[in-house]
């Protein structure tokens, strides 16, 4: 049985529980796929909303180029009037530098802003003078048309300079420098376009790159649950990084939600049709187990009735021929024709009695009855079977027992079945003993061999149906069919009562029967 069994269990593994987990292996492949691909176009799509904010800066001060560009052209000279107008029109501009190539010519301020007119016209000499190869290609764009915003690196906290060209005229083209406080332009100018873009859709961010400290937020409270790590600097302002963050779960969070709830889902129907071919498995070996015992119990039967038969047959032909001349030995042979008659009946009648069982259809008539009656009865009827055994069966019944409500026959059927076990597995000890008595939840019958015992493992299940002993002395020691316990058990639970098997090996076993009072 074995190897069908193991047959069974490859093919359950081939067709129920491999393919499932290649689609689970292939469908987390995919979900982690998708993940990183939407995870992809959520940062690109913020990206490009950062992306959108950088241009519009630049687009600010490219304003400002123009407007300076117009004033300078229409009075073809940098008038101080116009540029202290330009200044004060735009309230995080604080200098404006105008330059002849790499030049300074002049240098324009707020007047209220005491620090940045410290820094005076040979400090910014130098930065242009440092930056001569940048001017020189800003002129170049220019000269082509297009006008370039290039940031410069400056020694002043919390400012950034703007270097771009200009056309003085269709011939010249001169140098300027804005320079801005960087958290003002950005309140001022990126501020409105910020909160435009975000609504309540996004946070906006921007964050000091030296420190990571946060120096402005579209959000006028503390938000906890912030956590922005989608970050790009400014192109006007390298020193700032601006980040973006979508308000609620993010779609790191959401898609990963999703993953996790499908690689669930997935494993939670593996596990399912894991535990699905499991019990097709068990329920499979138990009726494949179920089957050898059948076809060991039609054998065992087969056996038993055969050998009764073959000893009628023997004796019954003998008779017919008229061999026998003798009367006493012809009576002897009539006797051992009755008796093996007689165990073939019971034989039938144990197999008849199992399938009422089976079937549900055996019918209990309980009156009250005295069970040490019952048990004299029994050893009345099969003293001769003792006899012809050379078996010698030991009485010790208790007086007095009150009398219970049970089924005569039912009870002597599961006596039989005790006492024919006990012949069945005696040694050299010839001996069984029945005792009836007392105890504190009722009335006890038992039946005790001095046979060959039976180990402590298979003592639960030698009252399932069919089951027999495989190993050792119990597997070769008689013949049976294996339901004999088994009806004695369905009896004992019928009277709501019990059955005990007191058993070690080569010392012998007791079955007690307890019976409710």
């Amino acid at each position: 049985m074995k190897k069908p069994l193991a047959n069974i269990g490859i093919l359950l593994l081939l067709i129920i529980i491999l393919p499932p987990l290649f689609f689970t292996s292939y469908e987390i492949g995919n979900l982690y796929q998708n993940e990183k691909m939407i995870d992809s176009i959520y940062t690109r799509q913020l990206e490009s909303v950062i992306f959108s904010i950088n241009q519009y800066s630049d687009d600010i001060v490219s304003r400002w180029a123009n407007q300076l560009e117009n004033d300078i052209q229409k009075h073809n000279s940098v008038s101080k009037e116009n540029i202290d107008g330009f200044i004060s029109q735009n309230a995080s501009i604080q200098l404006l530098l105008v330059a002849d190539s790499v030049i300074i010519n002049s240098i324009y301020h707020k007047k209220d802003n005491i620090e940045i007119s410290d820094l005076n016209k040979d400090y910014f000499s130098n930065v242009i003078n440092d930056n001569d190869k940048i001017i020189k290609r800003l002129i170049q764009y220019m000269d082509g048309g297009y006008r370039k915003i290039q940031p410069v690196d400056i020694d002043f906290p919390d400012h950034s300079l703007f270097l771009f060209a200009v056309k003085q005229s269709e011939k010249k083209v001169i140098m300027c420098g804005i320079v801005v406080n960087t958290l003002g332009f950005i309140k001022e100018n990126l501020g409105p376009k910020i909160q435009s873009v975000a609504r309540d859709e996004f946070y906006f961010s921007v964050f000091d790159n030296e420190t990571d400290e946060e120096v402005y937020s579209n959000e006028l409270y503390e938000t906890p649950e912030k956590n922005i790590e989608h970050k790009k600097p400014l192109w006007l302002m390298p020193d700032y990084q601006l980040g973006i963050q979508i308000k609620g779960d993010t779609i790191e969070n959401l898609v990963q939600e999703r993953t996790n709830f499908n690689i669930w889902i997935i494993l939670l129907m593996d596990l399912i049709l894991l535990l699905a071919a499991i019990l097709v498995y068990r329920s499979l070996r138990q009726q494949m187990k179920l089957a050898q015992l059948k076809s060991e119990f039609v054998s065992n039967v087969s056996h038993e009735i055969r050998t009764p038969l073959a000893i009628i047959n023997m004796y019954s032909e003998t008779l017919e021929m008229d061999r026998i001349k003798d009367e006493k030995r012809k009576k002897d042979y009539y006797r051992i024709i009755n008796t093996e008659a007689n165990r073939l009946s019971g034989i039938v009648n144990k197999i008849l009695n199992f399938s009422k069982i089976e079937s549900g259809k055996r019918d209990y008539k309980f009156l009250e009855t005295d069970i040490n009656i019952v048990i004299n009865q029994v050893v009345e009827q099969y003293q001769h079977h003792f006899n012809r055994k050379e078996f010698i069966c030991n009485l010790e019944l208790a007086d007095n027992l009150p009398k219970l409500m049970v089924d005569s026959e039912a009870i002597t059927d599961a006596l039989i079945n005790l006492i024919d076990n006990a012949i069945k597995y005696s040694t050299d000890k010839k001996q069984f003993d029945i005792i009836s008595g007392l105890s504190n939840k009722g009335v006890t019958v038992e039946v005790a061999d001095y046979g060959i015992g039976i180990e402590d493992k298979y003592q639960k299940l030698v009252f399932d149906k069919f089951y027999r002993v495989t190993l050792g002395n119990l597997a070769h020691k008689a013949k049976g069919s294996g339901i004999g316990l088994s009806i004695v058990n369905h009896i004992m639970k019928a009277h709501n009562g019990s059955i005990t098997l007191i058993s070690k090996p080569n010392v012998g076993s007791r079955f007690i029967l307890n019976f409710p009072l």
